[in-house]
């Protein structure tokens, strides 16, 4: 027991040691009045969006997408003049079951065949925090356009070791009536409330 003991305690100091490492070799500004000004794009790689809505009053269902892109501009010294736009695939939805991933792209809920690409673009940011702020915008689905307003905060800044170009990124969230946007498919059994859990990373424009 002692030696596992003494064993985790290395690996720990180990860790520590690394992140602290980490931390000098790419550190990141947790700030967002500090961050770069200017225009990013999307990292694909590094965003999710999921959404969670309930199940047969069971259980909360998890899907997600897997085709996203998207710009930001950011301007610290007036966050309202901040402004994101994000596109997502319709056909890229994903819950791991083949056979509803059909369903969802189908006529009766996304229409992907003919309505591709699910859009936000904002309207208005309002800072709630030093590293809070309401993201107010149009979201459309299919060919309904509804208001939502997305809840960000401010994750990290700054260059990315792997690929060398700046880097910023946030969480988000997010809550939508799916019955707004003609998504009412298996109402009452499935929930009409979506939860939005989002998580981008945004890399600065060429």
């Amino acid at each position: 027991m002692k030696i596992t003991r003494h064993v985790l305690a290395v690996c720990a100091l180990a860790l520590a040691g690394c992140a602290t490492a980490a931390s000098i070799i790419y550190p990141v500004n947790r700030e967002a009045l500090k961050a770069r000004p200017g225009d990013y794009v999307l990292d694909p790689q590094h965003t999710n969006v999921i959404f969670a809505v309930e199940h047969l009053g069971f259980s909360t269902f998890y899907g997600r997408f897997a085709d996203i892109s998207g710009r930001l501009s950011i301007d610290p010294d007036d966050p309202a003049a901040s402004d994101v736009a994000v596109r997502i695939a319709a056909a890229s939805v994903d819950t791991l079951s083949d056979d509803l991933d059909e369903k969802l792209k189908g006529a009766g809920m996304f229409d992907a065949a003919r309505h591709p690409d699910i859009l936000f673009a904002s309207t208005r940011v309002t800072t709630t925090g030093d590293n809070e702020a309401d993201i107010e915008g149009v979201l459309t689905v299919k060919d309904v356009s509804g208001p939502l307003v997305i809840h960000a905060t401010f994750h990290g800044e700054g260059t990315d070791p792997a690929t060398g170009r700046r880097t910023v990124g946030f969480d988000a969230s997010a809550a939508l009536k799916r019955s707004d946007f003609d998504l009412d498919q298996w109402s009452g059994f499935v929930g009409d409330e979506v939860r939005l859990i989002i998580g981008a990373e945004f890399v600065a424009a060429k």
